[in-house]
Order: C-alpha cells, then sequence, then structure tokens
C-alpha cells in the first residue's frame, strides 16, 4: 500500500505472488512476515482458502478452481490431500 503502482499490474501481480509465497524481493525484504508462522501454519491458512472458497461458491468445483487458479484436476488433488468435505462432487468426475 505504501508503494505507487502506476498502471504496471504485471509487476503488482508478481509482487502479490511473491507476498503470498513469502518471497524475499530484491532489497531483501521478505513481503509477509513468515518468520513467526510455521510450514505446518501456512498450509493450514491455504487448506483454510481452498475450503473457504470452495464454500463460498456452494462446492462448486470448477468455479473455486476459477477464484484460486488453479486447474481442476489440482484442485481436486488438494481436495483429496487436505481432506476437505466437497457435497455433491467427487474427484471420479
Amino acid at each position: 500500500m505504501q508503494r505507487d503502482w502506476p498502471g504496471n499490474v504485471r509487476e503488482l501481480r508478481n509482487a502479490a505472488d511473491r507476498m503470498v509465497l513469502g518471497i524475499v524481493d530484491d532489497a531483501g525484504v521478505s513481503p509477509l512476515d513468515t518468520s513467526t508462522q510455521t510450514l505446518k501454519e501456512r498450509t493450514e491458512q491455504f487448506e483454510g482458502a481452498v475450503a473457504e472458497t470452495l464454500e463460498q461458491w456452494g462446492d462448486t468445483v470448477a468455479v473455486a478452481a476459477g477464484r484460486l487458479q488453479l486447474g481442476k484436476a489440482t484442485l481436486y488433488e488438494k481436495i483429496k490431500r487436505y481432506g476437505i468435505a466437497v457435497k455433491g462432487d467427487s474427484p471420479e468426475r
């Protein structure tokens, strides 16, 4: 929020991606303070985001996958891996 983003959406998106992943930028500054979070805590956050998005979109995997910018097969894999309950849709489809 402190930086001016003069029309460079690609740069902003890349910075946001780095922030979410906790990657240190060129200046040696981590956009997120991940030092207090363990990998388990960050994984739980991700699991929560997947579950929340699925719930928000009525467990419609295709829509949730689009919102999360994941392929449907990848989302099904995450659902299975993290044991996320999805009603009305199965990974076999």
